[in-house]
């Protein structure tokens, strides 16, 4: 990247994705330039050309303190890994609730442009909950009335990627690779070099800020021609048997064994392969930056790369360690609610709160003492509470109501967990969430009895709305 002037580094640039696949080759190019900040869960020390900041993005405060005094933010975050150890919901629900924490931060805080990488969306036909999670985020991130880049690019290829990874796995282990119906759709990939670039490019470019582009390179191919590259690449004779297969559930496990990933990685991505995606020449605005014209390419160069040591991080595509044994086990909770465009936050936490005491009458008592801010959760005939929360005063945000959990039978802290009701992207989306929570209960105990009793309960709430 050509050196900056004065102004551009004063500017100080955030990376939630920082060590990431993308974001942490993107703090590469931009380190020396800007005042680069990236965003972790866990704290780490600075290094040359950068500094960290601890982010939990599951937390609107944490986002914000975390966003201070920052000019420009990337978002390269995709939730498809679990992030608790007991994770009740979807990715795509997670991803709506984590962007509107990040848009809305972002507004606080002053940012001056957002620039987000989601994926290629087919013009028709299907179009997996990947993919059309990725279109939301775009939604969320374009509510915050900022300038948003979105940049839609399709498999990114490089070394590390998991994308590649699992191509070389699979390719390495399978001298018979059997490919169902789905491989024969077309799709795009894009190499990280050419990524990174129009990343940083919409630092500069005027034509970048505010637009929507696909960062493609203008070659069309499918899965079957990316496993026969990969195994040319590689000089591995394989033999590739078509079946008239059109579903993905065995496909699925199938890489899922061979390949060492995990499901919850595996499972979206093969779901996106059954994308068509057209062929489609990359725009003025994103040529020029475009180096790696075709996938043959790429692969040369990712190959050239890791044979020289470069960072190859597999690990990325494997199921996250549970935590260690010392540390509490939490759950996380995630569920979409029916949009209510004419209602808020308040109409549907009061609405549950009506509810809940009606739908499982007479075992469950849900009190509120006039003018309390304090709501208790009672079993019939036990004296103690089962929960017990205490509304936390958001001001004026009405997109939102926290509940934070302050005790009771079912709650191993007082300190930790809270439930929430909260509308995203001017109201368009509603969700529920727990967050945080630790339970009493042993863990056995707990997934076979209140995680699953919460769970039918709130498909309930959600078909209670869905009548108002």
């Amino acid at each position: 990247m050509s050196s900056a002037n004065a102004t551009n580094a004063r500017r100080t640039i955030a990376v939630a994705g920082a060590t990431g696949f993308v974001g942490s080759h993107l703090i590469e190019q931009l380190r020396g330039a800007y005042d680069v900040v990236g965003l972790t869960r866990s704290a780490r020390p600075p290094s040359p050309g950068a500094t960290w900041r601890e982010c939990d993005l599951f937390s609107a405060t944490s986002t914000q303190a975390a966003l201070r005094g920052v000019d420009v933010a990337f978002y390269l975050v995709h939730s498809m890994m679990p992030s608790s150890r007991l994770f009740q919901g979807d990715f795509h629900d997670t991803d709506l609730l984590l962007a509107d924490n990040f848009a809305k931060a972002c507004a606080q805080q002053g940012v001056k442009q957002i620039v987000y990488l989601g994926g290629l969306v087919p013009p028709s036909g299907f179009v997996s909950q990947h993919l059309a999670s990725r279109l939301e985020v775009e939604g969320v991130l374009q509510s915050a009335d900022i300038p948003v880049t979105c940049l839609r690019a399709g498999m990114v290829v490089g070394p590390g990627g998991s994308s590649f990874e699992i191509l070389r796995s699979l390719v390495s282990r399978l001298p018979w690779m059997v490919l169902p119906k789905w491989t024969k759709s077309s799709g795009q990939a894009i190499f990280l070099d050419d990524v990174v670039a129009v990343l940083a490019a919409s630092l500069e470019d005027p034509a970048l800020v505010g637009g929507t582009f696909d960062v493609v390179n203008g070659e069309s191919l499918c899965y079957e021609d990316l496993l026969r590259d990969t195994a040319a690449a590689l000089g591995k004779r394989r033999r590739m048997v078509p079946v008239p297969i059109a579903s993905t559930g065995f496909s699925k496990r199938w890489v899922q064994l061979f390949s060492g990933a995990s499901y919850e990685l595996v499972a979206p991505l093969i779901d996106s392969l059954q994308c068509d995606l057209p062929r489609l020449q990359p725009r003025p605005e994103i040529a020029r930056y475009v180096k790696y014209a075709t996938f043959a390419s790429m692969l040369t160069e990712t190959l050239r790369r890791s044979d020289a040591g470069g960072r190859v991080d597999v690990a990325r595509t494997r199921p996250r360690t549970r935590p260690k044994k010392h540390v509490a086990p939490t759950v996380r909770s995630i569920q979409r609610l029916p949009s209510l465009p004419n209602r808020d936050a308040r109409f549907v936490s009061d609405a549950y709160m009506r509810w809940l005491p009606e739908f499982l009458k007479p075992f469950i008592r849900v009190e509120r003492s006039p003018g309390s801010s304090r709501i208790t959760f009672s079993l019939a005939l036990v004296s103690r509470p089962l929960l017990i929360l205490e509304l936390i005063d958001l001001g004026p945000d009405h997109t939102r109501d926290k509940f934070h959990i302050v005790g009771g039978l079912l709650s191993k802290t007082t300190t930790t967990g809270w439930l929430e009701f909260r509308q995203v992207a001017n109201k368009r989306y509603t969700l529920a969430a727990i967050q945080e929570f630790v339970p009493s209960l042993p863990w056995i105990v707990y997934i076979l009895t209140q995680a699953p009793v919460h769970a039918w309960v709130m498909r309930h709430f959600r078909k209670h709305l869905e009548g108002i």
